[in-house]
């Protein structure tokens, strides 16, 4: 019997429906740094995969509320207005990195854990500090940058326990107060917001409290930044579905015009996670075509790099290169998603679903090329179960503490069963130049193939038709250009 089951999928390229959104930020260290040498140079493939937003509290630019040599502001006991008592030398090599590549930077203010998570002992000081450290990076202040830094976040994951804040909330909410103050008195046109939530389903101080307090106070929230991992789904609808609910609570309290900040998203924060690589790859390519349909104003990625953590001498499985900086699916999915979301102008199409059959189309604003991603990533069965309670229970890890957790999650999606398509027919019709010649090129990110070239063929004509097989978990982006 014939198990075979093939997708039909159409793409109209004549009549775009709208920009593609540009949702392709990311964090890590692309290159070696002061104290990060052993890093290898990945920056090649974060061009070529477009990156458009990168954050930088988790390796680079901590700010410790209590002295540390390898801290922005070293010893508070030292004269704030002095650019020698800073540590930038670290930070500004990553930051020349990054906007080498044209991406714009999400700065964090935020401390290192788990030993420097301490509310700030005098505040006014502090403010002087996070205002130094904007003038650095925005004004040239300190032979630092012009420009350099557009969006500053303040806070990552205040609601994780004591790991990362040990302080009370009031505490925290009047170190937000001076970060702001600080922020829009370099430059009022820089986008400021907070806390990364880890939590967004949880009520508590540092979503309702905090949202209440900034109301109260007339505080600046640009943007309210919060995190999500699918550990306890593994759906890639997930960050889509999470968004909706926090869109609503910001809406419900009066902050409308309040942007949502994804700062980590991935399919495990966990770091003992167990995958394969082919499935988290086509994970990565399913979600961030999900996205596009989102409440999600800014998504970052977790994490394009090595997994190398330098505070806790692990690798994070999260991290999606080799320890070398070679590829491996998960790194060629990202690029290839890149590269679709690059082609400016996004296509109506067909024959996706929303169960990890993903597919996204675009072409240039040229009309001389058209991508066509297709993700077939199937939710394992395990996921597919009932919980008995929308709650997820964990234990993180982190050096010698266990620290135990618990946040609310959407139900689980009990009918989101794969298709079982093993391949595709492709309708492309209305080719933006007419009944001239083009190119096909048909790139993969599986298990036996990471970002290559599958084959290529040339014809002519206003539509064409591609057959292919893609198994699940794989990746595949079409891409035809107009021949001269």
């Amino acid at each position: 019997m014939n198990t075979n089951r093939i997708a039909k999928v159409s793409v109209h390229a004549g009549v775009s429906t709208g920009d593609m959104r540009k949702l392709h930020g990311t964090s890590g260290i692309p290159g070696p740094a002061a104290g990060t040498d052993g890093v290898p140079d990945i920056l090649n493939v974060w061009k070529a995969a477009h990156v458009t937003l990168v954050r930088s509290y988790d390796w680079v630019s901590r700010l410790d509320t209590v002295d540390n040599p390898r801290s922005l502001f070293p010893d508070w006991s030292a004269d704030p207005s002095d650019p020698a008592n800073y540590n930038f030398d670290a930070t500004d090599s990553w930051v020349r990195q990054v906007r080498s590549i044209g991406a714009d930077i999400l700065f964090t203010i935020a401390s290192e854990i788990p030993s420097n998570k301490q509310p700030i002992e005098d505040l006014a000081k502090y403010e002087q500090v996070v205002e130094n450290i904007v003038r650095h990076y925005v004004c040239g202040w300190g032979n630092g940058f012009t420009g350099a830094v557009t969006h500053w976040e303040f806070g990552d994951q205040p609601d994780f326990g004591t790991l990362h804040f040990s302080g009370i909330p009031d505490q925290f909410y009047e170190m937000y107060a001076a970060a702001a103050r600080a922020v829009k008195r370099v430059d009022a046109g820089l986008k400021f917001g907070g806390p990364c939530v880890a939590f967004p389903l949880n009520e508590g101080p540092f979503r309702e409290g905090f949202l209440g307090f900034i109301k109260d106070k007339s505080l600046p929230l640009d943007f309210l930044s919060w995190m999500w991992y699918a550990d306890n789904s593994r759906d890639p609808l997930d960050f889509r579905t999470i968004a909706a609910d926090v869109r609503a609570i910001l809406d419900k309290h009066g902050f409308g015009d309040t942007q949502l900040l994804l700062s980590y998203w991935s399919m495990t924060g966990i770091p003992t996670a167990k995958f394969e690589d082919s499935e988290n790859a086509a994970f990565i390519a399913a979600a961030a075509v999900y996205l596009q349909d989102s409440a999600v104003d800014q998504a970052i990625f977790f994490r394009a790099d090595t997994g190398t953590d330098f505070h806790y001498n692990f690798r994070d499985p999260a991290g999606i290169f080799e320890a070398d900086g070679s590829e491996n699916a998960r790194t060629s999915a990202f690029r290839l998603v890149g590269q679709t979301l690059a082609a400016t102008e996004r296509l109506p199409s067909t024959g996706g679903d929303e169960n990890g059959f993903a597919v996204l189309a675009g072409r240039t604003a040229n009309g001389d090329v058209i991508r066509v991603l297709i993700a077939n990533y199937a939710i394992p069965d395990a996921y597919l179960i009932a919980r008995e309670r929308d709650v997820f229970e964990f234990q993180v890890p982190i050096g010698t503490e266990r620290v135990n957790m618990s946040l609310n999650v959407p139900s689980r999606r009990v009918h989101a069963g794969s298709a079982g398509y093993t391949g595709y027919t492709l309708d492309i019709t209305d080719m933006p130049w007419g009944q001239g010649r083009h190119k096909v090129v048909r790139y993969r990110a599986d298990a036996d193939h990471f970002g290559d070239i599958l084959d290529s063929q040339e014809g002519e004509g206003g539509s064409i038709t591609i057959q292919g097989t893609l198994a699940a978990p794989g990746v595949e982006l079409i891409e035809i250009t107009r021949s001269s």
